[in-house]
This record gives structure tokens, C-alpha cells and sequence, in this order.
């Protein structure tokens, strides 16, 4: 029923017109009601079995059956449902009788009451007690819940009074004590508890009665039996007025948590014996022996791994294990090794176990996992789950203890051992220190893995570079890795220096191509950075754990360390040799400097080839590295001194007496490769445009490559030579032909006083000095001709040829008649003749690319000078090669001429062949004596006086129109043209002007 929900009445009277009545005035009261009148009482009964009445009004006097019976009725079916009893008789004894049998309410009928004053009070009381029925019955269906949720309690709930005597009590206390409920309702607490504990028990009840809460150890002492240890804990309940009218508690067993206590206690014991534990066995022996505390009517055994027969076998036990029953295959599947396997505890009961083996009373066996050193089982009697709880808790305490004492242990010897390892490194650290070459490194290594890697072999193959090869370095042991190629795709060694890491093989069985080294089953290769590898191997498989990979990395460290100094000094030690050598080859060149400034200013006021040849041998034997310095040159066969100087005259007429029979003549054909390897020593040696032996002027015109004998002594080129070299202190020597364009002008030859003193600059730098040396000679040689007035003079015909001054002048339809000729730049300066208005031609020269540059001098009536400037010309270099001196070139849009001046000494016929080869349309057609005329003779004064430089700004200027008045040109027009600055113009200028006029008026007096 709800509160919204209209109360279901049923009035039942003997009296129809009467319950007619009564039954109008109910259903028009203000209160909700569902009205049921009947005058039959049976149904009554069968609507309160129905459950479809929350109330019953009955009339007391009934001749069917009195009111009072009714009631009894209902009770025997419903003990609380309201029962309203109305009667006109007004008696005590009826009130008495109707209290008695546990009537609801009773109602009196008044005469002078109305039918609906009835009603309303019949309303308003059954209705208040239907409200109280139905809070009654929740209520009861409330505590019932309590009562079962309280009885479900293994704790003890209870109530008592201020005095201790029992209210409530859940039925644990029953099962605790032993006693009935209606035992114990006539009990106080201190019947149940043991009398040694009244006095804290008193205590306890004065805190809760001052209106404290407490909790407190005590005892209870069941019926039969030892006291039972509790923890009880107490609040007030209060009443009305504020006093506390009783206790309130729950009391807990602490029998399981005195055990476990108890049993921890015993495993903090067990874990101080751990600590101090120094190896396995004391471990596996603590272990057992605290068996006790996790199941002390079971057994107990540590199984430790052996991981070199895969197997778990007993290492210590509590009572009466055989090691041959007891022992497992790791891949058994048994719950020992799969509780290995997995790192899982097991616990498999004792009849599911098909191995034949026996365990004991037992019902259970569980496996805890020791990390990976074995594993701890118990045998557990199942009787009691709490026991078993308690035992399965305290045995994965115990085993996790065993796990990190022996973890610890494993620690401990890894850093004992790695302390070894390290002091091992240290003791070779002076020896590594010392050690200045990879070898010596890999030795000391190998050596000192010995005693920190146990294995039966070790070595270092290092890495050759050049080779590209892993080649062994250093082994020690009975092993022999020089017989395996560590280079090939595969092999273990290549694998760890190829792929930069620690590379390792448990058994190589299946794969034996791979081992290091014949015979070895398991290995580490560690590469020792780009320096090598370093391997440590052994005939038995899975030789190496991780302690041993970690040992050879610590060792490899040092090694890459120590090789990485090794190498750093290495090279060092060449920086510093090559800054040496550079550094003494830069003084060498310093002072080689020194000596060709020397020569370059001698050669420039030489003027003649004896005043050549001469400064060149006493400037360059001034230098006191160099003992003998001479200028030679072959002719009809012969070797000719020209000039020498240092102490070597003697030599040379061993030179001159040697003749064709020179010993080095037939080096130069020889290979150098082929001439070392017949030395047997690093001493002869041709650098690029250089090549070995043949010093001395025998062949000497054969060829323009310098040559250099490194060392005179060990050289069997110098065999005839030899002992005269020496005896004169002469170790190094280098020949350097004098060739300037295509001819060769002798040769020069230098020796020095230690081996191997011409070096590749150096060689170089006296390269150079011969092409200078070499054109000084043919300067002088042309001067001498032209001075000499005996010059021969050619002439050469020219048919149309591929040459920019020949192409200006086809182009322009002009003929070029060109009087000067100056090198310029790189090119030629031109200074040229030409008839008529000159623009046509300057127009012609603007489209070639090889015509720089084209300006008209001088233009008047008779024709026009032009200045012309060409990058490139076939002809005029044709000829200036063969040091010809070209006098006259004109040049027609058909061909033209050149006439040039040459040595009366050149043999002319070579000299027309030669310059046939580079322009096949030259054709010799005038050949004789230059005449001496008088221009001539000017001309030959000229060159007496004046340098060649001063002769071409002389006639540049006056070809420019500088004289003129007014002039046509400025300074620097004819400085440009010259390829000069402007100031190096007027100086040479000035010079020229004053040398002629001291040549025409006489030098004045200062």
C-alpha cells in the first residue's frame, strides 16, 4: 500500500440495514478508503489468506461468530493486521478480552452518535493503523535484512547494556563461543571472557560508558576449547536524554592474523639470513628452513636452474627429498618447469599430477618462479582455505625474498667480476699507454682477456685499408685464425665489423662457415670501431652469457681507445714529420729563391752566353747544398763544358772522358718502377715530367725531362761514376735540359752532398729556372747574331693561310705591310702599313674574334699606321719559336711574305722543314746574307745600347705618332699598347732617349 493508494477496508455485521449504512458514511468521508461490507465472516478470512485487505472492522456480537473469534481467526493467519473491533456493549471485560487476543483498536458505538460521526472515527483509526502495520512490516523486512547481512559476517556484531549483559548478537558469536541463544541471553561479557582479562575488559566498558569509543585485544573463551584471540572493538548508543543506554561493537578473529603475523615475522628473520647469504647454496638453505612459517605441515623444496643440461634440480629441501625423483627437464610440461618458463606461480592439486612421484599428505602443489634461477615449491594441505590463503600469500613473499638475494648475488660477482675485469685493464693501462702501433695494442688486449673473459681463445683481426682486408693482428690460446678469411659475406668477424655491433653466436653448429676461427662451437665479435674486431671464442656451445658479452664490450672499449690514441699519435707523429719535412723544404726553396733571384738579375745583365752560363753555375754552387753546378751540351756526339763552378773540375773530365760510354745514357729508356726495384731501396724516383738516371751530358739531348738519381750509391745506373761521386761527397744529382720553344740549348746538372736532396717542388722550381735560363741563351744568341752583322736572311712565300693578320687582310681586300712586332700580353703588338683611307681595315678587324684590338696611328696623304693587337698568330710563332727575328711581314688578300734573320750557324734547310710542319704553305724563297747597310749598322748600335725592353717603348712611341707635334697619341695609349703601367712606360722611355743621346752628344759631365 502507498499513501496515495486508498485504504481497503472490509466491515463485516450481522446487521444488513446497519453495514448499509455504516458503509454509505464510510465511502463519504474525506478519507480515501475501498470499502467491502459483508455479513458473512468466512469472507473476511478468505480476503486477509487473499491479501486484498489492509484493514478488518468487525461488530462485536454476531450470532454466526462473535467478533473476539474472528480476531483469532485473522491472527492465525496474519499476527499484524489491523483489526478494528466495534461493539455497543461497553464493557471492561469485553475491552479486557478484546486487548487479550491482540486487537488493533477498539471502538465503542454511542447511542446519541451518528451513523457518520461513526465513520469518521472508524476512518481516521483503521486508517492510522494500516499506516502503522505497513511501517511495522518494512521495518521487519528491514532488520530481517540486517539480521542476514550481520549473520553472513564472519565477525562477531553485538548490543549490550551499560552492565555487559547481551541485547543483540550476530550468530557468529554462537559459533565462536559455543553457546545458544538462550544461553547467552542469560550470560554478561565477562562470562566469555577469561577472567586474567576482566580487568582490561572493565576498562574497556568505563571508556564506552563516558561516551568514548575504544578497541581492544581480549579473548573469548568458548564452551569447550582454548580462548580464541579477539579484536572488540565498542561505541555508545545513547537514548533519549542524551545518556549512554548501551554498546555498540563488532569483534574480529585474529586467529589467521596472529598466524600470519607470526609467519611474517618468522620470513623477516629468514630475510636478514638472506642479506648475509654469500652464495646460492645458503640462499636455497635459508629458504627451506623457513618452510615453517608458510606451511608447516607441508614440504618445501628450491629447485635451481642448470643451464648447461637445461634442467631444475634440488639445490635444498625440508625433509626427504631424492635428487633423481625430483629433478626436471626445463621444456617438461610438469607445473615446476612451466612455473619456470612462464615466471607465473602455479598451484595444481596433488591428483591431477601423472608423474609417479611421492609427494606426501599433500593436497596441492604450487610453484613460485626465483626469477631466473630456479623455483620454490610447496606442498599444501588444503583442509583449511585460510590456511591455504595465508600459506599461497607467505610463499610468494618468501619467493620473492629468494629472487633478490640471489639477483643480489648475481650483482655482487658482476661487480666483482667487473671490478676484476677493470683492475685487470688497469694493470695494462701503462703497457696500453706505452703501446704506440695497433699491434702492440691488439697483443696487450688479447692478453689481458685472458684473465677477464673466460674463454679458451681470443684474438684481434685488424683492418688493412690498402688491403680491404680483416686480417689477424694478435691471438693467444690454442688457435690459429690466420686459416679463416674474416673477410668474406658471412663470416662472424665480417658480420660484427660490418654491421658496427657486438655479434653473437650461441652454437655454431649448424652453421660452422661462420666460426672465427676451425673448431670453435660458440663466439663474440665486438668490432673495435674502423680499427678491427676483437673475438673471443670457445669449443662449447652457449660458452658466453651476458656477463661475458659485457665483459668483451668493457674490453673492446679499452681496445677502440686505446687504437683510436694509437692512431691520433700515428698520425700526429706524420703531421709533425711532414710539417718537418714541408717546413725544411720551404727553407730549401726559400733559399733556392734566393739563389734564381740572384741568377734572374745576372742573366739580365749578361751579354753573352759565356756571361750566362757562368753567373747561372756560381750563383746556384754559392748555395753550399749544392757541391757542383755545370752547364754542358752534346755536339758531334761529344760532351762539351761550357762552365761549372764548385768542387768538380776533376769530375767533369770523368764526365768528358766517359763520352758515349756514360753509364746513365741507357737509364732513360728504362722504366722507374723497373730501376727502384733493381736499387732495392726508396732512392731514385721521377716526379711528374721528371724521370730517373741519366745524369751527365751523355744523352742528354735526347729528350727534355728532368732526371734525378736519388741516392749515387745505390744506384747501379751510376756504377761508372760512382766511386768518383763519392770520393767528392756527391749523393744526389739532377739533370735539367735548357730548351726553350723547340730548341735545346744545352742541359744543366747539379749535385748535392745528401741523398735524395731534390725533392718534387724543388725539381719544379729548377724546372722553371732552366726554361729562364734557357731563354736568356736564345735572347743572347739573337743578339749576338744581330750584332754580329753575319746573320742570315730569309725569306718565306705565303699562299692564303689560317692566320687572324692574313684573314684581316683578305677581308679587307688590303695588303698589310707590317714593320714592328712586339710580344704583348700573350699576343702581338703590330705596328702596320697599309695604303689608303685605313677605316675599311679597323672595320674588318672589329668582326675578328682573334683581333683584340685595332687603331689607327697615323693617316695622312702617303697612307695610314695602324696598331694592331692579335691573341694568336700561327705564323709569327712559327717562326719566334725557332728564335728567328722577323723583320718584315706583308700580308695580301692571296698570301704574302715574311723575311726573317737567323743564326749563320742554323742549319737552314731543318730550319724551312720545321717550319713547313706548322704552316705547309711556307716556301723558302730568298736566302743570303743580311747586307750591312747603313740603317743597319743604326739598327745594330741600337741593340748595342739599348735593352729590348727600351728598343719597343722606343719604337712603339715613335710608330704611335709620340714625337709628333702635336702628338697622336698620350703615354699611356703606348703603355696599354706595350701591356706596361704608364710609369714603367716613361722609365723605359726616358732611358732609351738618354742612352741615345749620350751615344750622339757624349756623356755629360756630372
Amino acid at each position: 500500500m502507498t499513501d496515495v493508494s486508498p485504504t481497503r477496508l472490509i466491515v463485516v455485521d450481522d446487521d444488513e440495514a446497519y453495514l448499509d449504512l455504516l458503509e454509505t458514511a464510510l465511502e463519504r468521508t474525506d478519507t480515501p478508503l475501498d470499502v467491502t461490507a459483508t455479513t458473512d465472516p468466512a469472507r473476511v478470512l478468505d480476503a486477509v489468506e487473499a491479501g486484498t485487505v489492509d484493514c478488518v472492522v468487525s461488530d462485536y456480537e454476531m450470532p454466526a461468530s462473535s467478533g473476539l473469534e474472528l480476531l483469532d481467526a485473522v491472527r492465525e493467519l496474519d499476527e499484524r493486521l489491523p483489526f478494528v473491533l466495534l461493539t455497543g456493549v461497553g464493557s471492561e471485560r469485553v475491552a479486557s478480552e478484546a486487548i487479550d487476543a491482540d486487537v488493533t483498536s477498539y471502538l465503542s458505538k454511542h447511542a446519541e452518535e451518528s451513523i457518520a460521526a461513526l465513520a469518521e472515527r472508524v476512518a481516521e483509526t483503521a486508517t492510522d493503523a494500516v499506516r502503522a502495520y505497513y511501517r511495522r512490516r518494512a521495518l521487519d523486512d528491514h532488520l530481517a535484512f540486517v539480521e542476514s547481512v550481520l549473520g553472513a559476517l564472519d565477525d562477531v556484531v553485538y548490543v549490550v547494556d551499560t552492565s555487559g549483559t547481551p541485547l543483540y548478537w550476530s550468530d557468529a558469536l554462537r559459533d565462536v563461543t559455543g553457546y545458544a541463544d538462550d544461553d547467552l541471553s542469560h550470560l554478561t561479557v565477562y562470562d566469555i571472557v577469561p577472567e586474567g582479562e576482566h580487568e582490561t575488559l572493565t576498562a574497556a566498558l568505563d571508556t564506552v560508558r563516558g561516551g568514548a569509543s575504544v578497541t581492544v585485544r581480549l579473548p573469548l573463551a568458548p564452551r569447550d576449547g582454548d580462548p580464541v584471540p579477539f579484536e572488540l572493538s565498542a561505541a555508545p548508543l545513547y537514548g533519549d536524554d542524551g545518556d549512554v543506554v548501551g554498546i555498540a561493537g563488532i569483534g574480529r578473529d585474529l586467529t589467521e592474523r596472529e598466524r600470519y603475523e607470526r609467519g611474517l615475522e618468522g620470513l623477516q628473520r629468514t630475510t636478514s639470513r638472506l642479506l648475509d647469504a654469500d652464495d646460492p647454496d645458503a640462499v636455497a638453505a635459508a629458504v627451506t628452513e623457513a618452510a615453517e612459517y608458510v606451511a608447516p605441515d607441508a614440504y618445501g623444496v628450491v629447485y635451481r636452474h642448470d643451464p648447461a643440461n637445461a634442467t631444475l634440480v634440488p639445490a635444498a629441501a625440508t625433509h626427504g627429498v631424492e635428487d633423481e625423483d625430483f629433478t626436471y627437464d626445463v621444456a617438461e610440461d610438469a607445473p615446476v618447469p612451466r612455473a619456470y618458463r612462464s615466471g607465473d606461480p602455479e598451484r595444481v592439486p596433488t591428483a591431477s599430477i601423472d608423474d609417479d612421484r611421492d609427494r606426501g599428505p599433500v593436497d596441492s602443489v604450487a610453484a613460485f618462479p626465483i626469477g631466473d634461477h630456479g623455483v620454490l615449491v610447496f606442498g599444501f594441505d588444503e583442509t583449511d582455505d585460510d590456511d591455504a590463503a595465508r600459506a599461497w600469500t607467505l610463499a610468494g613473499i618468501l619467493a620473492a625474498n629468494a629472487t633478490a638475494a640471489l639477483d643480489r648475488l648475481d650483482r655482487t660477482a658482476a661487480l666483482r667480476d667487473r671490478e676484476h675485469v677493470l683492475a685487470t685493464l688497469h694493470a695494462r693501462s701503462a703497457e696500453l699507454a706505452r703501446a704506440t702501433d695497433p699491434d702492440a695494442v691488439a697483443e696487450t688486449i688479447v692478453d689481458a682477456a685472458g684473465g677477464a673473459v673466460n674463454a679458451p681463445g681470443f684474438a684481434v683481426y685488424r683492418w688493412e685499408d690498402a688491403a680491404g682486408r680483416l686480417v689477424p693482428s694478435a691471438v693467444t690460446g690454442d688457435v690459429d685464425p690466420r686459416v679463416v678469411d674474416a673477410t668474406a659475406d658471412g663470416w662472424l668477424v665480417w658480420e660484427a665489423f660490418v654491421e658496427g655491433e657486438t655479434t653473437v653466436a650461441a652454437d655454431l653448429a649448424d652453421d660452422p662457415s661462420r666460426a672465427p676461427w676451425p673448431g670453435a662451437r660458440s663466439a663474440v665479435a665486438a668490432p673495435l670501431g674502423e680499427h678491427g674486431v676483437f673475438v673471443a671464442a670457445s669449443p662449447t656451445p652457449d660458452a658466453f652469457d651476458d656477463r661475458d658479452v659485457e665483459f668483451v664490450d668493457l674490453i673492446v672499449t679499452y681496445a677502440t681507445s686505446s687504437l683510436e690514441r694509437a692512431a691520433r699519435e700515428a698520425r700526429l707523429r706524420e703531421t709533425e714529420d711532414e710539417l718537418r719535412e714541408r717546413n725544411a723544404e720551404l727553407q730549401r726553396l726559400n733559399r733556392l729563391n734566393r739563389v734564381i733571384r740572384d741568377i734572374t738579375g745576372a742573366l739580365v745583365d749578361a751579354e753573352s752566353r759565356g756571361g750566362v752560363t757562368h753567373a747561372v753555375c756560381e750563383n746556384l754552387a754559392a748555395d753550399d747544398r749544392y757541391a757542383l753546378a755545370w752547364i754542358g751540351r752534346r755536339e758531334g756526339g761529344e760532351t762539351h763544358v761550357e762552365a761549372w763552378a764548385g768542387a768538380g773540375e776533376s769530375f767533369l773530365d770523368h764526365v768528358v772522358e766517359l763520352g758515349t760510354e756514360h753509364p746513365l745514357a741507357a737509364t732513360r729508356a728504362r722504366d722507374d718502377t723497373e730501376a727502384r726495384a733493381s736499387a732495392g731501396v726508396e732512392g731514385r724516383g721521377s716526379a711528374a715530367g721528371t724521370e730517373s738516371g741519366s745524369v751527365g751530358g751523355t744523352g742528354s739531348q735526347r729528350g727534355d725531362r728532368v732526371t734525378v738519381v736519388d741516392d749515387v750509391l745505390r744506384d747501379p745506373a751510376f756504377a761508372g761514376l760512382r766511386d768518383e761521386a763519392m770520393r767528392r761527397g756527391f749523393r744526389s744529382a739532377i739533370r735539367l735540359p735548357l730548351r726553350h720553344r723547340d730548341r735545346c740549348h744545352g742541359f744543366l746538372e747539379l749535385y748535392a752532398r745528401v741523398p735524395g736532396a731534390f725533392g718534387s717542388e724543388e725539381r719544379d722550381v729548377l724546372a722553371e729556372l732552366a726554361a729562364h735560363i734557357a731563354d736568356a741563351l736564345g735572347a743572347v744568341e739573337r743578339t749576338e747574331t744581330l750584332l754580329s752583322g753575319r746573320s742570315l736572311e730569309l725569306r718565306f712565300s705565303l699562299a692564303a693561310t689560317d692566320d687572324p693578320l692574313f684573314a684581316l687582310a683578305e677581308r679587307a681586300g688590303r695588303a698589310i705591310d707590317v714593320t714592328s712586332i712586339a710580344p704583348h700580353d700573350g699576343g702581338w703588338l703590330l705596328h702596320a702599313a697599309v695604303a689608303g683611307e685605313p677605316t675599311q681595315l679597323v672595320e674588318a678587324a672589329s668582326g675578328r674574334v682573334a683581333v683584340t684590338d685595332a687603331e689607327v696611328v697615323r693617316a695622312d696623304e702617303d697612307g695610314s699606321m695602324l696598331a694592331v693587337v692579335v691573341s694568336d698568330s700561327p705564323v709569327l710563332s712559327a717562326f719566334a719559336d725557332r728564335d728567328a727575328t722577323i723583320r718584315h711581314l706583308r700580308a695580301t688578300p692571296t698570301g704574302g711574305t715574311i723575311t726573317v734573320a737567323v743564326s749563320p750557324a742554323t742549319d737552314v734547310r731543318a730550319f724551312a722543314d720545321a717550319i713547313r710542319e706548322r704552316l705547309p704553305s711556307a716556301d723558302l724563297s730568298r736566302r743570303a746574307p743580311a747586307g750591312d747597310t747603313a740603317a743597319n749598322a743604326l739598327r745594330h748600335d741600337l741593340s748595342e745600347i739599348l735593352t729590348d725592353k727600351q728598343f719597343q717603348a722606343l719604337r712603339t712611341a715613335y710608330a704611335r705618332g709620340y714625337f709628333e707635334w702635336p702628338r697622336e697619341t698620350t703615354g699611356e695609349v703606348v703603355a696599354d699598347d706595350l701591356g706596361v703601367a704608364g710609369p714603367t712606360f716613361h722609365q723605359h722611355l726616358r732611358k732609351a732617349l738618354g742612352r741615345l743621346l749620350d751615344d750622339a752628344l757624349g756623356t755629360p759631365p756630372r
